[in-house]
């Protein structure tokens, strides 16, 4: 039995056998979700929660609601996941515990192999925070306490480097919800509700109860609401919301991708 510590800090005792089987998983380069979402086919949702044994992983489900499954399966806290465009990978945080300071590793998963590599980043690059994917899935933005940085995705091997003032703005469009096609506005969390800021700085309240805004495509906003995402066009249309089955405690930091 080893101790860890869940998202807000609670202690957990974690049978060893559960570490020795996730480690296995990962060596087998067997998808958790294969057969079960068209990868590549159909958009699809990542978004981070507490299962039955308390763990604080990654889960997913498509866009139409359904039945979630379970992404990762580790005794370590996994945070802001972040899908790529083709929906054929997700970057996110993995750290040891919750106490300032603890190291916070970047992971990139291959969603067709369940493949992970871990993204190197320089000794001085702060603490990660969040991040969103370049142009093409082919880079990975890092949003650091230090400044943004940008990498290459694995096999490359190039180092990650600060990104420079005249392309900070392609680093936050990439990190933060940003919406439509050309990105023109942003979801931003406000109050206890959620808000959309315009190209005009006008700033319009989308839910008093909503929490987590994210992109949807290049037509809709969304946001969570309990085990609920809603889903609200741009433009005209209907506000629909997406049912999430048999989710996990503290559904948060969601992302949609495909």
């Amino acid at each position: 039995m080893r101790e860890r510590r869940t998202e807000n800090g609670e202690r957990r005792t974690v049978p060893f056998v559960v570490m020795v089987l996730s480690l296995a998983v990962a060596a087998c380069g067997l998808s958790p979700i294969d057969h079960r979402i068209k990868l590549g086919e159909e958009p699809f949702v990542v978004f981070v929660g507490e299962g039955i044994d308390g763990h604080t992983d990654l889960f997913t489900t498509t866009t139409g609601g359904g039945s979630v499954f379970q992404l990762t399966f580790t005794p370590v806290v996994e945070s802001q996941p972040k899908l790529a465009g083709g929906g054929l990978m997700v970057a996110f945080l993995r750290y040891r515990d919750t106490l300032p300071g603890t190291h916070r590793d970047v992971v990139v998963m291959n969603l067709v192999t369940g493949s992970e590599r871990v993204i190197g980043l320089p000794a001085d690059a702060g603490t990660p925070l969040a991040l969103g994917w370049g142009s093409g899935d082919s880079s990975l933005y890092i949003r650091t306490d230090a400044g943004n940085w940008r990498t290459s995705i694995p096999p490359s091997s190039a180092a990650a480097e600060l990104v420079p003032a005249n392309d900070s703005m392609a680093a936050v469009k990439a990190i933060n919800p940003w919406l439509g096609q050309s990105r023109f506005a942003e979801a931003i969390p406000c109050k206890d509700g959620v808000c959309v800021v315009g190209p005009k700085q006008d700033t319009s309240e989308l839910s008093a109860i909503g929490r987590y805004p994210l992109r949807w495509g290049n037509d809709s906003v969304a946001w969570l609401e309990g085990n609920e995402i809603v889903v609200r066009p741009l433009g005209t249309g209907r506000v629909r919301r997406i049912s999430l089955k048999d989710a996990p405690l503290h559904v948060r930091e969601a992302s949609m991708g495909g």
